[in-house]
């Protein structure tokens, strides 16, 4: 299976709005113009994407990643992660940021591609958001 990952666009839209509930349409369309989404493909279908900002105005935090259920276990979210790293890189940040739910699977996911935990956020009767830092160009 050959995966290809890019930038969204404003044609992604639909798919985005369908999938990622988490923030407003509208936000979601800045975001996706200022670039700030990445989509993965398979054949041509948009089988997943990856959304980020800047904490502190400056590090890039992954968002969101997200990969249909049935393309799952096949490297596509590796190959969202890999390219969003790199365009970081490029782009001359040293580091990045990410997060997750300390009940959640996704932490061995983020540790496996070289992620450690850097700290935590705890809120009221939420389990512990374990945050997650990763160097570049090592």
């Amino acid at each position: 299976m050959s995966v290809t990952t890019r930038v969204a666009t404003t044609a992604d839209l639909p798919l985005l709005r369908d999938v990622d509930l988490h923030i407003a349409a509208e936000v979601l369309a800045d975001v996706v113009s200022l670039g700030r989404v990445m989509v993965a493909e398979v054949a041509g279908e948009g089988v997943g994407f990856l959304r980020w900002g800047l904490f502190w105005d400056q590090v890039p935090f992954m968002n969101l990643l997200w990969v249909l259920p049935g393309s799952r276990s096949r490297g596509i979210g590796t190959a969202l992660v890999d390219a969003w790293e790199g365009s970081c890189l490029a782009a001359g940040h040293e580091w990045v940021l990410t997060s997750t739910m300390s009940h959640e699977r996704s932490q061995h996911f983020y540790r496996r591609l070289g992620y450690v935990d850097t700290g935590a956020l705890l809120l009221p009767g939420e389990p512990a958001e374990l945050i997650l830092r990763k160097p570049l160009g090592q």
